[in-house]
């Protein structure tokens, strides 16, 4: 085990908004108090539940839920084979999360599972502290897993590979928290802040990731001036989405003025509030339960999948015991082009056909002047698996032809850079 200190931290402070694209869907599904929704690679919807959602031996008891994406329920998950041992994950979950292959990270109170999400067998399980409530797990590209607990007062854990303890990124985390995040790298650790005076996304820092020494760097969201809070963003769960943007769910019962919705933050500006997702719904022991239409109580987890050439969002709605669906048909993605005032696309990148494929598919884009080219393939989780272009082109239209032969089922995301700019669209291999 190797174990580091955590020197100060620095306030930086952001603060930025852009229009909502996202619109209302439909309820999803309904269920107990949801803590958590992940899409595996297979187009499954796991859904972690706090409250109670199966009765077993005659007790009340939470178990995953695994949806289609219609919304229809697949299967309770009652228990999982640990070590040729049946293990029930009747404990009422904290989070769910993908791993680097997207498996699934569920947290069931004190316990992190580590599920295989064809097989359904778990790989691995840690319970850093019996008896403590742990956050939202979360897992780099190289196999390191991070989790705290929901109260202040113990360390940061990282697991390595093997899921052994490591080392801390943290050797007191102070604050309340419910959510983890990391960047692939592991050199960047998010916690989620709440009920912690300044809230907001607390930004843990090591040049050398797990190897070296974490710093509390800043606090992203909540808006300080001159050492008086403006308006406290209350970070009740911390989500990437398929652009590498990260998703922060606030909460109902915060001060007037505070963030009260879903908000989506780019990295590459600063941590700038870029678009937001939902309306608030109030107090959920006043107001309608669930919340009708877009309105949300307390957001838990948010995961995005896209269908034909719309994007959707499935956003988890603790006291509003529901999984609400959202869709956009151009969702931000960070790339804008600014000309004269007036936000301009330089280039378009349209869906592949045909999608579901197998094993062939051609992907269509555009430019609206020469520039250097980059096209690459990636997995469900970010790693790179082909690259089909990296050159300069003319204006125009252009069509490549992907060939996965030999790659597994399940989703991909193709990524065009132009000039540096990104843009990114997925796709369905079925066999």
């Amino acid at each position: 085990m190797k174990k580091v200190l955590v020197a100060g931290a620095v306030l930086l402070l952001v603060a930025s908004t852009a229009a909502a694209q996202w619109v209302f869907d439909a309820d999803f599904c309904r269920v107990s108090q949801p803590h958590g929704v992940v899409i595996t690679p297979d187009n499954k919807v796991w859904i972690g539940a706090y409250g109670r959602t199966d009765t077993m031996r005659g007790v009340a008891a939470s178990v995953p839920l695994i949806y289609d994406l219609d919304g229809n329920l697949i299967m309770k998950l009652r228990a999982v084979n640990f070590g040729g041992v049946p293990d029930t994950l009747w404990n009422r979950c904290r989070g769910v999360a993908l791993d680097k292959d997207g498996n699934v990270l569920y947290t069931a109170f004190d316990a992190v599972y580590h599920i295989n999400y064809q097989t359904l067998e778990c790989m691995h399980k840690i319970q850093p502290k019996a008896g403590a409530s742990l956050t939202e797990a979360a897992m780099d590209a190289n196999g390191y897993v991070y989790v705290c607990t929901v109260l202040g007062g113990n360390p940061g854990y990282i697991y390595d590979s093997n899921w052994e303890l490591y080392s801390y990124f943290a050797d007191t985390v102070k604050t309340i928290q419910r959510s983890v995040l990391v960047t692939p790298d592991g050199k960047n650790v998010f916690v989620g802040a709440i009920y912690a005076g300044p809230n907001g996304v607390r930004h843990y820092y090591s040049p050398d990731g797990p190897e070296g020494t974490y710093t509390l760097v800043d606090t992203i969201g909540t808006i300080i001036e001159g050492g008086t809070v403006i308006r406290n963003m209350w970070a009740q769960c911390l989500d990437w989405d398929p652009w590498g943007m990260m998703w922060v769910g606030t909460y109902w019962d915060n001060g007037p003025g505070d963030f009260k919705s879903w908000y989506q933050l780019d990295p590459n500006r600063g941590w700038a509030i870029v678009d937001s997702l939902c309306e608030p719904a109030g107090n959920p022991s006043q107001d309608p339960n669930p919340a009708p239409g877009g309105k949300i109580f307390s957001p838990r987890g948010i995961a995005f999948y896209e269908k034909d050439g719309v994007w959707y969002a499935l956003a988890a709605d603790f006291d509003g015991n529901m999984i609400k669906r959202f869709k956009n048909t151009n969702p931000y993605t960070g790339l804008v082009e600014v000309v004269n005032g007036t936000v301009v696309s330089s280039f378009g990148l349209m869906q592949n056909y045909p999608n579901p494929f197998n094993p062939t598919t051609t992907i269509p884009f555009t430019l609206s002047k020469p520039a250097f080219v980059e096209l690459k393939v990636y997995d469900i989780m970010g790693h790179e698996v082909r690259t089909l272009l990296r050159q300069r082109m003319g204006a125009g239209e252009h069509r490549v032809l992907f060939d996965a032969t030999g790659l597994p089922t399940g989703r991909y995301f193709y990524r065009l850079t132009v000039d540096g700019k990104v843009m990114t669209k997925s796709m369905t291999l079925v066999k």
